[in-house]
């Protein structure tokens, strides 16, 4: 077995290394974390729509579900599989612009020094790391059309605009970001203006009309922009200031500080050398554009909060551009790279104990036991009605058998609301007016809430 592994290329063992370790992170694990608990919630029902996030991983997950039951390894497994095609894929696209095995391999182990990729990503995220890998799959087709103007690379790049748009919505900016570049740029213009590209589109509207039918139902559109005002901290006033400006250059810096500073030392111990050999003009021309895109559309959103997360898949694949503009020592770099990529999955394994050891407080270390037992002893014929996705999800894992519902879930089919025998938890007391609770748990979950149950019959 060791001896298939050591002759795997380096990129398939990174990737088969994270994928074990993503896995085995989840069973140290006393909760779900926050995304797979909403996806276990939301994973009991085949929708066009869920929450303000698009269909795609949920539906994904519903399938994985269906082979692997509602257990801890069925999310860990699809985000695992997800990611371990991330650092594939990010490796294909280095190797398809870089023609250098070696570099394209030393982005991946760099990948390793963005924190919100190693960390959030690889512990936590479902959306924002199936985007990152529908990103570079597009970038990569895209490097086959520069080459080749083939009928077939047009079907694949149709068929990546349209699960792009199924996964997350922020793949619009970059597929707005590619658009401007070729007005540009004569390499990207001579993909996008090909009268091929109307296949590219014609299959990516196809996928995604379902979905946009959904979204544009009255109801559904002002709960969810009502849900994405919040996330991004509009004021909605029209004025353009510059916090939206700041708060964008601080999110790149986040992403990419350790990543900078560890090239930094590289230079000072004269490892690294800038090159003179011309760069790739249309990828560096698309960076620049989706950074000014990016940070003029937040400007005049108003946006108050830029998440490192969203912006991740967006700029993850211009490692690439970076790697081509230096020289570097293969075999000192490789073995470094591999041993600070070990160490920092390493971490993240140790992690989970560590904080139950120190006492360090983490949401995923509750145990919702408590409100379950209660639930079945006390509302076994109930349907339940749960505060949130969070606590529906943690509750469904220990239920799996149970369908269940949400307060906060705008997209439950009204005949589901309107049912007998409802028990409703909330952490709000008067939330239904006169109604008073059944039954209360005091100082419950990771905040310490109050939780109140309602019967309405």
């Amino acid at each position: 077995m060791l001896r298939r592994i050591k002759s795997l290329p380096l990129e398939w063992v990174l990737a088969l290394v994270s994928f074990i370790a993503i896995i085995f992170i989840s069973y140290l694990k006393t909760s779900l974390e926050l995304e797979d608990a909403e996806q276990a919630y939301y994973s009991q029902w085949w929708r066009l729509g869920y929450d303000d996030q698009p269909p795609l991983y949920t539906w994904l997950q519903k399938v994985v579900n269906a082979i692997f039951g509602v257990t801890k390894f069925s999310f860990s497994f699809l985000r695992a599989i997800f990611f371990a095609a991330t650092l594939l894929a990010f490796y294909e696209f280095g190797r398809k612009v870089l023609k250098d095995k070696f570099k394209a391999q030393l982005v991946v182990l760099s990948s390793a020094l963005i924190p919100v990729f190693i960390d959030f990503t690889f512990r936590r995220l479902s959306h924002t790391l199936l985007l990152g890998l529908v990103i570079l799959l597009t970038f990569n087709v895209i490097a086959r059309l520069i080459e080749k103007k083939s009928s077939h690379d047009y079907i694949l790049l149709g068929i990546c605009f349209g699960i792009g748009m199924l996964s997350k919505y922020n793949y619009a900016f970059f597929l707005l970001a590619v658009m401007v570049t070729s007005l540009f740029d004569l390499t990207i213009k001579r993909v996008f203006w090909n009268k091929r590209i109307l296949i590219s589109y014609s299959i990516a509207i196809i996928l995604f009309l379902p979905h946009l039918y959904w979204y544009t139902t009255t109801a559904y559109l002002q709960n969810v922009q009502e849900s994405l005002y919040m996330k991004l901290g509009t004021e909605g006033d029209g004025t353009i200031v510059f916090t939206p400006f700041l708060e964008t250059f601080k999110a790149f810096f986040e992403i990419g500080a350790p990543f900078i500073l560890v090239f930094i030392l590289l230079f000072l111990f004269k490892v690294v050398q800038w090159r003179k050999a011309e760069r790739s003009g249309w990828l560096f021309k698309l960076i620049v554009g989706q950074v000014v895109l990016l940070t003029l559309c937040f400007m005049l959103m108003d946006v108050q909060e830029v998440q490192t997360r969203w912006l991740l898949p967006l700029v993850l694949p211009y490692a690439v551009v970076f790697m081509e503009s230096i020289d570097i020592n293969k075999e000192n770099s490789r073995k470094a790279g591999i041993v600070l990529f070990l160490l920092i999955i390493t971490f993240q394994v140790l992690r989970t104990p560590m904080e139950r050891f120190l006492g360090i407080p983490s949401a995923i270390h509750f145990d919702y036991g408590h409100l379950s037992k209660k639930l079945k002893t006390d509302y076994a014929n109930a349907v339940w009605v749960l505060p949130n996705v969070t606590y529906g999800g943690q509750i469904r894992l220990l239920n799996p058998k149970k369908e269940l519902l949400t307060l906060d879930d705008f997209s439950i089919p009204d005949k589901k609301k309107k049912g007998d025998n409802l028990i409703i938890v909330s952490n709000l007391k008067n939330v239904f007016g006169n109604l008073q609770p059944k039954d209360s748990i005091l100082n419950y979950g990771p905040e310490q809430e109050k939780l109140y149950f309602f019967q309405k019959n």
